[in-house]
């Protein structure tokens, strides 16, 4: 039980590092995407976002680990969570920078 929990809450960091892709992007690229001056919309959809991410991951490592298939999943999974994030940051980038 107690390495289920482990894997859960490593789960919840995997998240939250998927979670600073666009902080990364900011600072690699030297450039800046919106905060404040987003649409509500989009600020609702990157709220959402950054929210479910780890939540997400939290559960799938604590449902994944020890199945014959785990590697596959976790490896779609991580791109899957890289590509969303990359369109999150686009849009951000592209609402800051008409």
């Amino acid at each position: 039980m107690a390495k289920k929990i482990a894997f859960i809450v490593l789960g919840f960091l995997v998240g939250i590092a998927f979670d600073m892709v666009p902080h990364a992007v900011e600072v690699v690229a030297k450039s800046n995407v919106c905060r404040e001056s987003c649409s509500n919309s989009l600020k609702i959809v990157s709220v959402v976002i950054y929210a479910i991410l780890p939540i997400a991951w939290a559960g799938l490592l604590g449902i994944v680990i020890g199945k014959p298939r785990a590697q596959r999943i976790l490896f779609i999974s991580a791109l899957f969570s890289l590509l969303i994030m990359a369109v999150l940051t686009w849009f951000l980038y592209k609402q800051q920078h008409p």
